[in-house]
């Protein structure tokens, strides 16, 4: 997943297609693990889901579906800043953990109703499965730089996840429709680029304030400390 950079803000977009990008990736190894674990499934009885979205879909078309979505921002909290002065960028960038309230659905169909509801079962504790692997979860951040997956954080709060399961739909063709979805906080540290204000050298960076008489504009000037100001 191609992130964006460390030094601006994520932003749900980047949340939800984060947790979908994941399952994505994981997933398909995850279920065969639980096959095996679990006596032995077939395909049918545990299958690998076919489609993943960041979006709701006006139609569910594959079977089954995983679909991530951001409800809302439930927290920002300022956990200190980033970077610090540099030669193009003197402000250290203030650096916010921010949780998001994310649902991931499941959808699944199958011939009769009971299928249906073991798929779903099933796969619900799959996803749980994935979604607590921290580790896992971690190292999806993909191209970052050494320094960025270093201090990179995505990390889902256990306590908050629950778990919901839909009634049973019957659908032409003697089908039945099962879904079921995880709700959790998805928590991201998120970093706030603000604009350099001052050209740094290895001597340092002063300020001057312009003497202006009344009426006038206000100007406040930046001054290379080489010499002090020549104003």
């Amino acid at each position: 997943m191609a992130l964006p950079k460390h030094e601006v803000m994520q932003g749900a977009h980047s949340a939800k297609q984060y947790a979908t990008t994941y399952l994505e990736g994981d997933l398909s190894t995850r279920i065969i693990d639980y096959r095996n674990a679990w006596g032995g499934l077939t395909d049918a009885e545990l299958p690998i889901p076919v489609k993943y979205l960041s979006h709701e879909p006006v139609a569910l078309d594959k079977w089954p579906t995983v679909i991530t979505v951001v409800l809302t921002t439930n927290n920002l909290e300022r956990i200190g800043y980033a970077g610090g002065h540099n030669a193009l960028h003197y402000a250290a960038d203030p650096e916010y953990r921010v949780s998001y309230n994310m649902r991931t659905y499941i959808w699944c169909r199958a011939s009769n109703s009971e299928a249906a509801t073991l798929q779903r079962d099933r796969l619900t504790t799959v996803v749980r499965s994935a979604l607590l692997d921290y580790p896992s979860l971690k190292a999806q951040a993909g191209n970052l730089s050494s320094e960025q997956t270093r201090t990179f954080r995505a990390e889902i709060d256990e306590s908050s996840m629950r778990e919901e399961f839909s009634d049973l739909t019957p659908l032409k063709g003697e089908r039945f429709l099962a879904g079921a979805y995880l709700g959790y906080e998805l928590s991201l540290d998120e970093i706030v680029m603000r604009k350099a204000y001052g050209q740094v050298d290895d001597d340092g960076v002063s300020f001057g304030v312009k003497n202006v008489g009344v009426g006038e504009d206000i100007a406040l000037a930046t001054i290379l400390a080489q010499g002090g100001a020549s104003e």
